[in-house]
């Protein structure tokens, strides 16, 4: 099993179960006829950023991180005011000219604010193509990042 699937699989088991131990995941697991170890799952664990959340009578249990999506949209924003060139939009899709050496992260970061209105992003060395599902959505995101990095 790939670990991405791996992921998914722990994601699903904390959100539907009160685990609270790496034993546990893996015992989850193998009854599901998927053989890890523990060692593995505290790999995943790590990298899945899970936390340990107190439940209503006290026990502590594995919980996804809250992730606030203001403050990922906010660094996409900062990422942009220091690299922008320019930024053009037509039919659905919005093009991002960026300095050499910025279009992997400002795409990493637009993928994390997940916006639900984005098809795709497809980055190069200085340049972010996004794709939206419709016009409008283009040219809102266009005039939403343009007037936040004025700010910025």
């Amino acid at each position: 099993m790939r670990k991405n699937q791996r992921h998914a699989l722990i994601k699903q088991i904390i959100n539907n179960h009160q685990v609270g131990r790496q034993e546990d995941i893996v015992e989850i697991l193998q009854k599901q006829g998927i053989q890890v170890t523990q060692a593995t799952i505290s790999r995943d664990i790590k990298e899945l950023q899970l936390v340990k959340a107190a439940t209503v009578d006290g026990r502590l249990r594995y919980a996804l991180p809250k992730t606030d999506s203001s403050q990922i949209e906010q660094r996409f924003f900062n990422l942009l005011a220091t690299s922008l060139i320019t930024i053009k939009a037509q039919d659905q899709l919005v093009y991002i000219d960026l300095k050499p050496g910025n279009g992997p992260s400002v795409a990493a970061t637009l993928k994390q604010v997940n916006y639900s209105f984005v098809f795709a992003v497809i980055a190069d060395d200085d340049g972010v193509l996004v794709v939206c599902k419709d016009n409008e959505r283009a040219i809102q995101l266009r005039k939403r990042i343009t007037k936040a990095i004025a700010y910025t």
